[in-house]
């Protein structure tokens, strides 16, 4: 594919990261998670109070995305136990179980593409895997096994779409859900006179946002052309025929 196609918010984090890089399949799979996780954190009631989550999504989607890479690799705002008896740290999305889940599964398996298990965890499961009678179900927990397992199914489309298709069979999914604004902050800050000015506004939707931009500077333009079309020495013309 040519280098530089998709919706910035919601492009990969190798594309972000690097430009040039070739823009592959895998590149799109991931954009699904991103995308998912956007419309979540946007439209969806979350744990999140509105400050720490209006600064998750502007330096997660709307910033160089440089934490993207950071968001997949320590998967701090998908804690997998939150669902766990117990737990002290309530789930981002408290009534979509099913949701969370399947932002969880596929931030596992785009995970693998940063990150690289240790020489440690290949003997482990070296070990394991050379050894008789070894506890079941032991070799699925080991990082360097999960991560072959990741490896083999970002060869093709087939187990991104069969984990939205388990995840969406889920009971929890609410009846008449719609989508609902989430309150957000918005702040413009730069340097006046000393103190700086900041601007809280209600969030939109970023393409919204940037629609709401171009439009504005748009207007002077118009503004522009509209004069100019205006027919020219109107009133000499006139007065000419008096």
């Amino acid at each position: 594919m040519d280098n530089g196609q998709g919706t910035w918010p919601f492009m990969s984090t190798n594309l972000v990261e690097d430009p040039q890089a070739t823009h592959t399949f895998q590149d799109d799979l991931e954009s699904s998670f991103w995308l998912l996780l956007w419309m979540a954190l946007m439209y969806t009631p979350s744990s999140e109070s509105i400050g720490p989550l209006s600064l998750f999504i502007r330096q997660t989607f709307e910033s160089e995305g440089q934490q993207k890479r950071s968001v997949l690799l320590s998967q701090t705002i998908l804690n997998h136990n939150a669902y766990l008896p117990n737990n002290p740290e309530p789930p981002l999305f408290p009534n979509r179980r099913s949701l969370y889940l399947l932002l969880g599964d596929l931030a596992d398996l785009f995970r693998t593409r940063y990150w690289i298990p240790e020489l440690v965890d290949w003997q482990a499961l070296e070990t394991v895997e050379t050894t008789e009678n070894v506890v079941h179900g032991l070799k699925e927990k080991l990082s360097a096994y999960r991560y072959q397992q990741c490896q083999q199914r970002l060869q093709d489309h087939r187990y991104t779409i069969e984990c939205f298709s388990h995840h969406l069979e889920g009971s929890d999914w609410p009846e008449n859900d719609k989508a609902v604004p989430q309150e957000l902050t918005q702040k413009d800050s730069w340097e006046m006179d000393g103190p700086k000015k900041v601007t809280l506004l209600q969030s939109k939707h970023v393409l919204e946002l940037l629609d709401a931009e171009e439009q504005r500077q748009l207007k002077p333009k118009k503004a522009q052309r509209s004069w100019s079309s205006r027919p020219k020495n109107t009133c000499r013309t006139q007065s000419s025929h008096r």
